[in-house]
């Protein structure tokens, strides 16, 4: 009894504070090295990859220090830790960064986008605590190997789904900017140093303004004032009020389940509700001073459709071995109880962004929305139908 408690307590400071600082720490790193490896000299960008190889040692270190709460919360309960919300969403927070830190990392070749997929794995993590349980058996029902087969193919098609998230959100706000300043180049500003909004990294930027000298024959300091321009010029163009009240409505969408749930008193409700609403919206306003150094967003569009392509495969996968697990456990593979239709109706969201994306009248910023709402569906699958409506999954927890 005591090593199970011992396990129980090491498994929780594991969680928080050990893993929750790794990784916001990382993504700290990883943020910064993103300001002074895109478009600066070379002695700026060698401080920049310093920061990204100490970003890389502390997200490693946060994952290892994510697997060791696992496997000691497994441990402590004797079973896998799948059996209830806080256990699926810390697996779904695991399984997003690992996703991002490798496709990123070392398929792509993109570290410097790390920041961001860690900063929202910090946030899922500390969602997580919300819905915090401590660890315990499992209901008989539930004790087969359908629910780990089921369960952790569903968690690690949420996780690939949050990262597509994450890049559909990046080329949102990267296309935003880029629109603006266009816009504003079309428009015909005067004095302003900064050119038309361009499909490469701020690097590789080419001043289109009339009257100007060719930037490639322009000094270190005039081009480096150029750039700096248009990084001003692109932050400028995204109004941080309107993007905070859109993040605010976006998130009560799914947020207001906290408000709804009945085991919640009222004021434990507001508290979690405003939680996860200016969380979400304080996410979104650093993304947004981080734009300027962002890719193209043709760049995060692509990003954002191959996550989601390889989620959809997870995701389909696990809602057929859910239908298999239902005929075993109540003799029929479907039932449109409400965690089987909101899982169908995710299924067919995420169906329609990859049909958009691959449609050339909706590709790109149009296929990024529903990319989103899709998202969104996702988590009122996740949260409402477990906290709010009555179901044949109601006793699980998931």
């Amino acid at each position: 009894m005591n090593s199970t408690m011992t396990l129980a307590e090491l498994s929780r400071t594991l969680y928080s504070p050990v893993t929750l600082l790794l990784y916001a720490a990382a993504a700290f790193f990883y943020l910064y090295s993103l300001t002074t490896t895109v478009g600066r000299r070379d002695d700026v960008r060698r401080r920049g990859r310093r920061a990204q190889l100490l970003g890389l040692v502390l997200a490693s270190l946060g994952v290892a220090a994510h697997v060791a709460h696992e496997i000691t919360r497994a441990m402590a309960q004797e079973r896998l830790p799948l059996g209830n919300m806080f256990e699926f969403t810390s697996a779904m927070a695991l399984v997003g960064v690992l996703t991002g830190l490798i496709y990123l990392q070392f398929i792509r070749k993109r570290p410097e986008l790390n920041g961001f997929v860690l900063l929202a794995g910090t946030l899922v993590l500390a969602s997580a605590l919300l819905v915090y349980a401590d660890p315990g058996p499992l209901m008989p029902i539930l004790d087969t190997w359908w629910r780990a087969l089921h369960v952790t193919t569903i968690a690690i098609a949420a996780g690939i789904f949050t990262a597509g998230f994450v890049f559909n959100g990046l080329h949102l706000l990267r296309d935003t900017g880029e629109r603006g300043v266009a816009a504003m180049q079309t428009a015909g500003a005067t004095g302003s140093t900064v050119g038309a909004a361009y499909a490469g990294d701020l690097d590789q930027v080419a001043d289109s303004n009339p009257g100007r000298e060719d930037p490639d024959e322009q000094t270190p300091e005039l081009q480096e004032e150029h750039d700096a321009a248009y990084r001003r010029a692109l932050r400028a163009a995204i109004d941080p009020w309107k993007l905070a009240l859109f993040t605010f409505l976006g998130t009560s969408t799914v947020s207001w389940v906290f408000l709804a749930t009945p085991t919640l008193d009222t004021a434990t409700g507001v508290f979690q509700f405003l939680a996860v609403n200016v969380g979400m919206v304080a996410a979104a306003l650093i993304a947004r001073w981080f734009v300027p150094f962002l890719p193209a967003a043709a760049t995060l569009d692509g990003l954002a459709y191959r996550t989601i392509a390889l989620g959809f495969l997870a995701w389909t996968f696990g809602v057929i071995s859910g239908a298999m697990w239902a005929e075993q456990s109540w003799g029929r593979f479907w039932g449109w109880d409400p965690k089987e239709t909101a899982a169908f109706l995710t299924w067919i969201a995420y169906a329609a962004y990859l049909h958009a994306r691959a449609t050339r009248g909706t590709r790109g910023r149009g296929a990024a929305w529903i990319g989103l709402a899709s998202f969104a569906v996702l988590m009122f699958t996740y949260y409402a139908v477990n906290l709010v409506f009555v179901g044949l999954h109601s006793y699980a927890g998931l």
